[in-house]
C-alpha cells in the first residue's frame, strides 16, 4: 500500500515538473519573439570602467545581429556595443545611482549592432547586491526606441523652426491674426507682437477685445463693406489700408492682407490676416512688408505660419554673420520656402551650394558689404537697403532688405535676421 502511494507521489511530482518545464519553455519562446531583450550582467569594480560581461542573454539578442554565444563566451562584453559617445555617461550615471542605493534605473543611449548600424535603446535594470550590500549583478532589459527618438528629433527640429519663424515675425512690423467669421471678428490667434497695440495676446484670443474695437470709427464701415464684397465675389485674398486706434489712443495706419478661408461647401469660416504698421510709409513713403504666420492646421481653424509667408512677396532669411570679413557673402542658415519665386530652392542655400552674396548684383555687392559693416561696427541693430539680385534664370530683380542684427553677450554680431521684398514693379514705375 505504501509502495503504491509512493509511486503515485513520484508520478505527480514528475508531472508537475514536466508542466513547469513546459511552461518555462513557452515563456522563453514568447520572450524570444518579443522586441525586449533580457540580460544578466556581472558587475565590475565601480568607477573603474565597468565592461559588463554577460552571464545570461535571451535568444532574441539576434535582433542586434549577435548570438547569445558571442556574449556568453566573453568574445563580446556589453560595453563593446554601447556607442563610444554614450559609454562614459552611462558608466557615470550607473555608478552614481548605485552609490545612492538605487534598486533600479532607466537609461536611454545608443548601441551599435553587429552590422554597424546605430540604434537607440531604453534600458530598465535592477541592481542585485550580495549579502554585504555590494553590487554583484545587473538584471535588465533593453528595448529599441530608435523610431521614437527619430520622431522626437523631428519634432524638436520643427519646434526650432517654428520658434525661429516666431522670432522673425515678432521682431518685425507685421502682426498676424486668425479671425472667426462672426460679428466684430473675434480672434482665434494673434502673434505676440500685437502687444504694440497696447493689448496682450490673451485679450484677443479670450475675447476681451474684438479686432473691430481697434478700427478707426471713420474706417470701420469701409473695412466691413470691403470684407463682405470680397467674400461675396469669391475672392481668396485681398489688400486694404485703414487706421487702428491703440490702447493709448495712438492712431496707426496699417496695410492688411486677408486670406478668406472657406469650408468644403464654400462657406466662409475664417479670415487670416497679416496686419502691417505702415504709419511711417504714409509719412515717409517707406514700406516695410513681411509675411509670417504661425498656425498648424487649416482644417482646425489655423493655418501654418509658413503658408502665409509662402503666399506673400516677402522672403525671410537668417544669415550667418562674419563681421571680421569685410567681403562676407552671408551663408544662409534659414530661408522660407517662397525663395522659389526667384527660382532657387531652400536646399541650395542651406547646403552652402549658394551663398546669399552669390545672387547679389556684383555692382551692388561692395556697397552692401561696406554699409552693413559700418552699421555693425557702429553698434547698430537694423540695416535697410535697396539693391538688385539675380534670379536663377538670370533675370534681375530689385529688392528691399530689412535686417535685424543679432549679437552675442559680448556685442559681437553673430547673425542677420531679416526679409527681402521684391520692389521691381515699384522701381520700374517710379
Amino acid at each position: 500500500m505504501s509502495d503504491t502511494s509512493s509511486q503515485d507521489e513520484n508520478k505527480d511530482s514528475e508531472s508537475s515538473l514536466e508542466k513547469t518545464l513546459e511552461r518555462k519553455e513557452e515563456l522563453e519562446k514568447i520572450r524570444d519573439k518579443s522586441p525586449v531583450i533580457s540580460f544578466l550582467w556581472k558587475a565590475g569594480v565601480p568607477n573603474e570602467g565597468e565592461k559588463w560581461p554577460v552571464e545570461y542573454v535571451s535568444g532574441n539578442v539576434d535582433l542586434l545581429g549577435y548570438t547569445a554565444g558571442d556574449f556568453l563566451s566573453g568574445d563580446v562584453v556589453y560595453a563593446d556595443i554601447v556607442h563610444p559617445d554614450d559609454l562614459n555617461n552611462l558608466r557615470e550615471s550607473l555608478n552614481k545611482q548605485c552609490d545612492a542605493g538605487a534598486d533600479f534605473f532607466d537609461h536611454r543611449y545608443r548601441i551599435i549592432l553587429k552590422s554597424g548600424e546605430v540604434r537607440w535603446v531604453n534600458e530598465r535594470t535592477y541592481v542585485l547586491r550580495d549579502k554585504a550590500g555590494k553590487v554583484a549583478h545587473y538584471q535588465g532589459t533593453i528595448f529599441d526606441i530608435t523610431e521614437q527618438k527619430e520622431k522626437e528629433q523631428t519634432l524638436q527640429e520643427a519646434l526650432k523652426k517654428k520658434q525661429l519663424l516666431e522670432e522673425i515675425i515678432n521682431n518685425s512690423s507685421i502682426m498676424v491674426f486668425l479671425w472667426r467669421n462672426e460679428q466684430f471678428w473675434p480672434a482665434d490667434y494673434a502673434s505676440d507682437n500685437v502687444s504694440k497695440l497696447g493689448y496682450p495676446v490673451e485679450d484677443f484670443v479670450e475675447g476681451r477685445i474684438m479686432y473691430s474695437d481697434l478700427i478707426h470709427p471713420n474706417d470701420y464701415e469701409m473695412v466691413k463693406d470691403t470684407l463682405a464684397e470680397q467674400c461675396d465675389s469669391g475672392s481668396d485674398y485681398y489688400y486694404q489700408e485703414y487706421r487702428l486706434i491703440t490702447r493709448d489712443n495712438k492712431t496707426l495706419w496699417v496695410s492688411e492682407k486677408t486670406f478668406i478661408l472657406r469650408d468644403r461647401d464654400g462657406n466662409v469660416t475664417h479670415f487670416q490676416g497679416i496686419v502691417q504698421d505702415i504709419s511711417k510709409e504714409k509719412e515717409n513713403e517707406i514700406a516695410l512688408k513681411q509675411s509670417l504666420e504661425i498656425q498648424d492646421e487649416l482644417l482646425e481653424r489655423k493655418k501654418a505660419l509658413e503658408t502665409i509667408i509662402n503666399h506673400s512677396p516677402v522672403v525671410a532669411f537668417l544669415w550667418k554673420a562674419e563681421p571680421e570679413d569685410e567681403n562676407e557673402l552671408w551663408p544662409v542658415e534659414f530661408v522660407s520656402d517662397n525663395i522659389n519665386q526667384f527660382g532657387y530652392s531652400v536646399d541650395e542655400f542651406l547646403s552652402g551650394e549658394i551663398l546669399y552674396g552669390d545672387i547679389v548684383n556684383p555692382l551692388d555687392l561692395p556697397y552692401i558689404q561696406i554699409e552693413l559693416s559700418d552699421v555693425v561696427k557702429e553698434g547698430g541693430n537694423v540695416f535697410v537697403k535697396e539693391y538688385r539680385i539675380k534670379t536663377k534664370s538670370g533675370d534681375e530683380r530689385w529688392v528691399e532688405e530689412q535686417t535685424f542684427i543679432q549679437r552675442n553677450d559680448d556685442g559681437v554680431a553673430t547673425h542677420y535676421m531679416g526679409v527681402i521684398h521684391d520692389i521691381t514693379e515699384r522701381k520700374e514705375t517710379g
